[in-house]
């Protein structure tokens, strides 16, 4: 029995009930909405289809029994409605890519969508170059302040020589006879 959690493979409308069956696999049971046919309803809108599905690491079953409180029936009854399920293909994940649509988008709307992609491409980009030159940055302003550091530094010290000459001064003027 593996410990790796797994995640339903299909379109589920409930949460999902994990459960293990008499072999000691490892099931997700949840109800699945399954699309009616468009060619039938495409004037209104319809609700899914509905069925009870099982998800294992390695296979998946469905069936169209949906008992009162499905999935979260005790572990006896969901064996059950398994053991009358049909298997199905395991569905492969798939990345969604946008139809391209017959139908041409207002001009106002294309823009819109290009200046979209555009600026994100541009962010990432310099997203990228300001990563790549982050530990640039962090030695030129650590130099910026050793810098700036030593050059307060040495700004002090002559202030402060230049003060205690001018307090020198003032003492040694104040004893010496007026002219």
């Amino acid at each position: 029995m593996s410990s790796t959690p797994f995640y339903p493979q299909g379109n589920p409308l409930t949460e999902s009930m994990p459960f293990t069956d008499r072999e000691g696999r490892r099931w997700l049971a949840y109800i699945e909405g399954i699309p009616e046919p468009r060619a039938q309803w495409w004037h209104r809108a319809t609700l899914p289809g509905r069925r009870l599905r099982f998800d294992s690491a390695a296979e998946s079953r469905v069936t169209s029994e949906r008992p009162a409180g499905s999935p979260f029936l005790s572990d006896a009854r969901l064996q059950d409605l398994l053991d009358q399920a049909h298997p199905i293909p395991l569905s492969l994940p798939t990345s969604w890519q946008p139809l391209e649509s017959p139908v041409h988008a207002h001009p106002a709307i294309e823009l819109a969508a290009r200046a979209i992609k555009l600026g994100s491409r541009v962010l990432a980009d310099e997203s990228r170059r300001w990563r790549e030159g982050a530990g640039r940055w962090q030695v030129l302003g650590e130099r910026t302040h050793r810098f700036l550091s030593s050059s307060v530094d040495a700004a002090l010290t002559l202030i402060a020589r230049i003060g205690h000459s001018s307090q020198a001064r003032r003492r040694l003027g104040a004893r010496l006879p007026p002219r």
